[in-house]
């Protein structure tokens, strides 16, 4: 499935290194659901270095959405602690994680403003 939030996150190692995220080394799973079907990105994050891999790996954090909510994230209608706390964003393991990467979406973060 080639989805805007797919796309977004296969580029995210293309934009080099984030300095917004130097001190972090973690590993973020993004489970996108599409009806019965569920998609996954690891994103690992090393010293502000990005990887990104299909690995449906144990994760030190795991965000879980439908596609549509992911899709507003990376448009920049919704911030991912908004569909958190909306209930359309589930998050499992460090929930700091997620006020950490959201850095990464439009309208939160410098990577949103390129």
């Amino acid at each position: 499935m080639a989805t805007p939030i797919i796309e977004f996150l296969d580029e995210l190692p293309g934009h080099g290194r984030d300095p917004l995220l130097e001190r972090l080394r973690a590993a973020v799973r993004f489970d996108i659901i599409d009806g019965e079907r569920t998609e996954h990105r690891l994103v690992r994050i090393d010293h502000g270095d990005i990887a990104v891999s299909t690995e449906n790996a144990p994760a030190d954090c795991v965000l879980r959405a439908a596609g549509r909510t992911f899709e507003a994230v990376v448009d920049g209608r919704m911030s991912p602690m908004a569909a958190l706390l909306r209930g359309c964003l589930s998050v499992t393991g460090d929930p700091e994680l997620l006020v950490l990467t959201q850095r990464l979406f439009p309208g939160t973060g410098t990577r949103g403003s390129r």
